[in-house]
């Protein structure tokens, strides 16, 4: 897994991402000055084609981008930028300045203006593309009502518009749903991402945590738990390699479905095990571990939990007509579609 891009962005966000600047922003810090090194890496217009002004990056190329950044809890919407910015592009649409999040989900309009609940990373976006049945709008979180919408620490929100600012910005029509996927897929590789490294953390501490003379390590039912978090962890890094085997920006529907699906239901079991592991010590706010579990919960339910997308793959299964294993092959191992 290890290659030019991962090592890259895994220095690179190390050093720009620290667990300091990530309790700076939770706290209410501007995150600015976090916004600008993200943007001189040029990671932002990765997915943009190069005859758009983009790097031409393939999902495939970067994935390991992304997954860095789910490693270091990015507290910014970066991932949903790349994708973001790609959809514009490709729908000749300008991109704005700032970070972009998406909210295909829980979206209420009427004549007094229009409501986005729980948006993702909602209180630290610049910009939200926003659907709601055929329309889609492009607004600024500058000029919404926003409300916290999690728990301690959140970065999610709730944010509300006036009618004067929908009314001038509305992008157009689509038929079909166009963020749900998009949003799916950046957030089921930052979990992918943070297991890893909630992962390494717990494997290090079992490693140096001695009881009765010996590490804790060294138990056999800690090693039963580890084993298994090692298999969970696993499975969700292969289901978003997989969502992201495209020749071009935009995921396969029913792989991205598979990747949140699984790796929205792998979030408790990695966590109470991570915890549990570390006993108290990992609920403290002055240790790292928590900046990651509570982001994990919290991205394990944005944009769909498992029993959601779980429920889209079944009927997608459905309605095929094929054999579940030849819908497999054709639609999740993409057999004969290359």
């Amino acid at each position: 897994m290890h290659n030019s891009f991962y090592d890259s962005a895994d220095r690179f966000f190390a050093q720009e991402c620290t667990p300091t600047h990530l309790r700076q922003i939770e706290q209410g810090s501007d995150p600015k000055a976090l916004w600008e090194a993200l943007l001189s890496v040029g990671f932002v217009d990765g997915l943009v084609p190069e005859s758009l002004g983009g790097a031409g990056l393939t999902l495939a190329d970067a994935w390991p981008i992304l997954f860095c950044m789910g490693r270091h809890a990015l507290p910014l919407p970066y991932a949903h930028s790349m994708l973001a910015r790609a959809w514009l592009r490709h729908h000749a649409k300008d991109a704005p300045e700032g970070s972009l999040t998406f909210a295909p989900f829980q979206v209420a309009a009427d004549n007094a203006g229009l409501t986005a609940h729980a948006v993702s990373f909602g209180l630290v976006a610049d910009w939200v593309l926003v659907q709601e049945r055929k329309q889609v709008w492009l607004l600024p979180t500058a000029e919404a009502t926003v409300t916290p919408s999690g728990g301690h620490g959140t970065l999610d929100a709730t944010l509300n518009w006036p009618d004067s600012v929908i009314q001038r910005s509305l992008l157009g029509h689509w038929d079909r749903p166009q963020f749900r996927d998009l949003l799916a897929l950046s957030v089921a590789v930052l979990i992918a991402g943070a297991t890893d490294r909630v992962f390494e953390m717990m494997l290090a501490h079992a490693n140096q945590r001695e009881q009765f003379g010996k590490p804790i390590g060294r138990f056999q039912a800690v090693q039963q738990q580890i084993s298994e978090v090692a298999e969970l962890v696993f499975g969700v890094r292969m289901a978003t390699e997989m969502a992201c085997r495209s020749s071009g920006w935009q995921p396969a529907p029913m792989l991205a479905a598979l990747a949140k699906t699984q790796a929205s239901q792998a979030v408790a079991r990695i966590t109470a095990v991570a915890h549990a592991v570390h006993g108290a010590i990992g609920v403290t706010q002055e240790y790292d571990l928590q900046l990651f579990t509570r982001r994990l919960n919290e991205w394990a339910r944005v944009g769909g939990g498992q029993n959601f997308w779980a429920e889209q793959l079944g009927r997608e299964v459905l309605m095929s007509k094929q054999m579940t294993l030849d819908f497999v092959r054709s639609e999740l191992f993409l057999e004969g579609k290359h």
